[in-house]
């Protein structure tokens, strides 16, 4: 409605100036020269009084306009509201036929600006899609206003020679660039049907919502970064579950036995891997294992690796084939970045034999009765990198009253991001002091040192521990 009444004042202004001419021309005329030249000096004061009433209106309506759009864009929580809320606005204030506003990228391959989001009223439907306006935005007076970031006004756009046609109605065109911390990143234009549509104070209210849009477009795509955070923060929540089911539950029953293990992973997804598998009613296979990288992937090559393992344990009992394997499935599914170091064998329950693999991995501990230390190296490379890569098995017997010790690199690798590593020897200090103890203090006690050890001076990787006492 205001914007209405300013047009009409406008026209009333534009009336006045040519019955102020009239009268001149009539009292150079002759009749009545007084009078008329009486008339005319009042004029003057009446065209300043309009003036200063369209002023004071022009203020009004841009204030008014600038408080509604204010709150129509603190309602708007994404980018498409925002934009419908700028056309909201723009339509109260500033009369046009034809409006777009256009959100930009760079795109090196087509060679410069394109449109990725827009929101339009007035143009033919056959401008709908996006490469309609690819012209436009690379040349005309919008792609003007985009490469030098300043807006334009343009009374008559058939006298200028930037103008690219998108409407044939088109006369009077306004545009300013909608900018983002320095960069542009879109742009508000108008159209309208007649030469001079658009008045020069409508250049700085159409700059002034740009600058709106702007602050509007970078809290959506807050909004929309933090949806996003939220959604992935849930589907990691959902891996994390998944992996954590992928782990056992808890140590199995071994008759003989005391047999504990654990997994912390350093993120919500580890690399670590270790299992207990019942291979019949006398074999036990334990296996640790460490994938490279952490996070999600690393997550996704461990549980296929469980499933790998699981299914060939079943059907092969030598244990050089399993990781033979193993090795060819991760060479063929997996990335020469994605390589896994593993450490598996099995042990015959009655007889305390325990046959093992360790391919890359750091050697298991087997600390005897008598004191005596051994270091459990045979076996091969690590798995995924080398197709045809050969496994030798080793034998080890576990006599009653011995611990066994399998563990990632995370425990011994604890403090050496800055300094001196924790180590294996200190490990096996600390298993010899705790050898009375059962299997699962032992394992909770191996961990505990080694993040002590590390002492906040570097990052911590996965610590998986697998603890066996026969008894």
């Amino acid at each position: 409605m205001k914007a209405t009444f300013v047009q009409e004042i406008d026209r009333a202004l534009a009336s006045l100036r040519k019955f102020q001419e009239s009268l001149e021309k009539g009292s150079q005329e002759g009749g009545g020269r007084a009078q008329v030249l009486e008339i005319a000096g009042q004029l003057p004061k009446v065209e300043q009084l309009l003036a200063q009433i369209l002023q004071g209106l022009s203020f009004q309506t841009e204030f008014d306009l600038l408080r509604d759009t204010a709150l129509l864009l603190a309602r708007a929580v994404d980018e498409d509201q925002v934009l419908s809320a700028i056309l909201e606005g723009l339509k109260n204030a500033i009369p046009y036929e034809a409006a777009g506003i256009f959100l930009i990228r760079d795109d090196p391959e087509r060679g410069g600006a394109v449109i990725r989001a827009q929101k339009i009223l007035g143009y033919p439907k056959e401008l709908l899609a996006y490469d309609k306006f690819r012209q436009k935005v690379d040349e005309g007076i919008l792609g003007w206003v985009i490469r030098n970031a300043r807006a334009e006004l343009v009374d008559n756009v058939l006298e200028d020679p930037r103008y690219i046609m998108a409407r044939p109605e088109t006369r009077s065109e306004i545009a300013a660039p909608i900018i983002s911390k320095g960069v542009v990143i879109g742009c508000i234009n108008l159209e309208a049907d007649r030469v001079g549509a658009f008045r020069p104070d409508s250049l700085r209210l159409l700059e002034n919502l740009a600058s709106y849009a702007a602050v509007a477009l970078d809290r959506a795509q807050i909004h929309r970064e933090l949806i996003q955070a939220r959604e992935f923060e849930r589907e990691l929540e959902i891996a994390r579950q998944i992996q954590l089911n992928l782990l056992p539950r808890g140590a199995p029953r071994f008759e003989g036995y005391d047999i504990a293990g654990l997994n912390v992973p350093s993120l919500a997804i580890g690399g670590d891997y270790y299992d207990f598998i019942r291979i019949g009613s006398e074999d036990l296979g334990l296996v640790v294992a460490d994938v490279a990288g952490k996070g999600v992937a690393a997550g996704l090559v461990m549980s296929g690796l469980r499933a790998a393992l699981r299914a060939r344990v079943e059907t092969i009992y030598a244990i050089k084939k399993v990781l033979a394997d193993i090795n060819q499935f991760l060479c063929e599914s997996t990335g020469a970045d994605r390589f896994v170091t593993a450490a598996y064998g099995v042990l015959h329950g009655p007889s305390g034999r325990f046959t093992y693999v360790n391919a890359g991995h750091n050697p298991s501990f087997l600390l005897h009765p008598n004191g005596q230390e051994e270091w459990l190296k045979t076996g091969g490379p690590l798995l995924g990198v080398m197709t045809e890569a050969r496994f030798e098995q080793g034998f080890v017997d576990l006599p009653h009253g011995c611990i066994l010790v399998m563990y990632t690199d995370g425990i011994v690798e604890a403090g050496g991001d800055v300094a001196e590593e924790y180590g294996g020897e200190r490990m096996a200090r600390l298993v010899r002091t705790l050898r009375g103890e059962s299997a699962r203090a032992i394992a909770r006690a191996i961990e505990r040192e080694a993040v002590a050890f590390n002492g906040g001076r570097g990052e911590l990787d996965d610590r998986t521990v697998i603890v066996v006492k026969r008894s």
